[in-house]
């Protein structure tokens, strides 16, 4: 076969197999997928906490109540919310018109004893399912607290966060040596010398992830 000819051939095979297009293996389509992925709850400090639990809550009174309710809810959900609070403990709140996991509660002073002989008309006080907030403590805070020159947004962070504590399963905490105080000490009484704080340290954090 004359070489011009077998040229020719060979050229048009080329431009054959070059307009053919290729088929992507299964793997490669894959790996070309796009995907829009969940982004995760941020914290403060700007890394993903992860949610271990999540439990609802609905938010009552007791008594004839004078501070504003949707004032409280509002800053009771921010205190749940905050990545410095129980939610550092992958602890999730989501409140709920009725019912839920637990009750919590704004309740007039005089009123706090009528859900357990325990509880005393000067604090606030956790029974069973109910989270009680004494309104006199939400109002004006507590005399230590003042005396500290602590800000009352602050006392409310704290008192939330130490009743919503026990509903976890944390009892009373200590403080010695100085340093900031953990949330579930008695901290509306004084601290002994430790900083007041409204917030769960590291630790207490831990003790309520699952």
């Amino acid at each position: 076969m004359p070489r011009v000819v077998r040229l020719a051939l060979l050229t048009s095979l080329l431009t054959v197999l070059l307009a053919t297009p290729g088929r992507a293996a299964p793997d490669d389509a894959t790996t070309h997928r796009r995907t829009t992925p969940t982004p995760p709850q941020q914290t403060a400090e700007g890394y993903a906490i992860p949610v271990t639990r999540r439990v609802t809550y609905s938010v009552v009174t007791r008594g004839r109540t004078s501070a504003s309710l949707a004032l409280f809810r509002r800053q009771a959900q921010e205190t749940y919310d905050d990545p410095r609070g129980w939610r550092a403990g992958g602890v999730e709140f989501r409140r709920v018109r009725r019912g839920g996991d637990f009750t919590l509660v704004l309740s007039v002073a005089g009123a706090v004893p009528s859900f357990s002989s325990q509880c005393s008309t000067r604090w606030s006080c956790r029974v069973g399912r109910f989270v009680i907030i004494n309104q006199t403590r939400w109002q004006h805070a507590s005399p230590a607290w003042n005396a500290a020159g602590r800000s009352l947004r602050d006392y409310r962070h704290m008192v939330v966060n130490h009743e919503t504590g026990h509903w976890l399963g944390r009892g009373h905490a200590t403080c010695s040596g100085g340093g900031r105080a953990p949330v579930m000490m008695q901290q509306s009484k004084g601290t002994g010398g430790c900083s007041f704080n409204p917030w769960p340290l590291e630790w207490e954090a831990a003790a309520v992830r699952r």
